[in-house]
C-alpha cells in the first residue's frame, strides 16, 4: 500500500474503537499480531486485553511513529517491527490471533492470497483472524456532492485497486476468508461517524483537505488526476462542510474466522 505523511496522520486518530468487535474474542493471555499496524493506536489499545501485541507494517515513518507511541505511554508488552505482512519475521505458530484492520481490500488478489496465507502459518491450531475492511457500497452520504464523491474516487485511484470488486470488499470478508482456509464464526458491521457534531464536520474537512493537498501532486505526477479534479474535490468538502445536515458515514465491515 502507498503511504505519505497524511495517511500517516489520519491512521494516529484510529484507536480501541475501531477493534471494538474483536474486543469479546481476546483474552489475557493471547499473543496478539496487528498486521499493517500503521502508526500502533489499535495496536496499543488492545495490548492492554492481551498477554503481548505485535504490530508490523511496512512503512518506516508509521513504524517510527507507533514506536514513539509506545515510548510515550509506557507499554511494556507491545513491540512494533518494520516487516512486508506477506514475509513477517516469526516462527509457525507463534500468534493466537492476527488483526487485519483496513489493509486487506488495498492489495491485489496475489498480494492478499500471500498475506492470508502468512496468516494461517504464523496463527497457533485454532488460532483467529479478524478483518475490519472498508465496503464504498455501505457508506452514507449527504449531501451527495459531485466534490466530494470526486474526492472519494480520487483516493480510489491513489490505491489503483486492479479488482473493482474490491471496492465492497467488506461485505466478501467471510467468502474470502473461507476461500483461504479460514472458518468464519462471527460477522457484522459499523460506522466511522464523521459528522456527529460541527466540530467532527470540521475535522473531516480538514482531515480531506490535508490529504488532497499532499496526495493531489503525486496523483498528478502519476497521470491519476488533474489540478482541476484536486481544486473541485477541495471546493466540495468545503461545500460539505458548510452544510449543518451534512453527514458523512463510512462503513466498516468486520468478521472473524478460525484457523481450522
Amino acid at each position: 500500500m502507498r503511504h505519505d505523511s497524511s495517511i500517516v496522520a489520519f491512521q494516529q486518530k484510529r484507536g480501541g474503537d475501531c477493534a471494538a468487535f474483536f474486543v469479546p474474542f481476546l483474552t489475557s493471555d493471547m499473543i496478539l499480531l496487528d498486521a499493517g499496524c500503521g502508526p500502533g493506536t489499535i495496536t496499543a489499545a488492545l495490548a492492554g486485553l492481551v498477554g503481548r501485541a505485535v504490530g508490523v507494517d511496512i512503512e518506516p515513518k508509521a513504524i517510527a511513529a507507533a514506536n514513539q507511541l509506545a515510548a510515550r505511554t509506557g507499554l511494556t508488552n507491545v513491540a512494533f517491527i518494520e516487516a512486508d505482512m506477506t514475509a513477517v519475521p516469526f516462527e509457525d505458530g507463534t500468534f493466537d490471533t492476527v488483526l487485519f484492520h483496513a489493509v486487506l481490500y488495498h492489495q491485489s488478489k496475489a498480494v492478499l492470497a500471500r498475506t492470508l496465507a502468512e496468516a494461517r502459518r504464523v496463527l497457533k491450531p485454532g488460532g483467529l483472524v479478524a478483518t475490519r475492511d472498508a465496503d464504498v457500497g455501505g457508506n452514507v452520504l449527504h449531501p451527495e456532492l459531485d466534490g466530494v464523491r470526486l474526492a472519494l474516487d480520487l483516493w480510489q485511484r491513489w490505491y489503483e485497486h486492479d479488482d473493482p470488486a474490491s471496492l465492497r470488499f467488506g461485505r466478501r470478508q467471510g467468502s474470502i476468508l473461507r476461500a483461504h482456509g479460514f472458518t468464519p464464526v462471527w460477522a457484522g458491521a459499523s460506522y466511522v461517524n464523521h459528522s456527529a457534531d460541527a466540530e467532527s464536520r470540521s475535522e473531516a474537512v480538514a482531515d480531506a483537505r490535508r490529504s488532497l493537498l499532499g496526495l493531489g501532486p503525486q496523483l498528478v505526477s502519476k497521470g491519476l488526476a488533474t489540478d482541476d479534479e484536486i481544486q473541485i474535490a477541495l471546493a466540495g468538502w468545503e461545500a460539505w462542510g458548510r452544510d449543518p445536515d451534512a453527514v458523512y458515514f463510512r462503513c466498516r465491515c468486520e468478521c472473524v474466522a478460525r484457523k481450522d
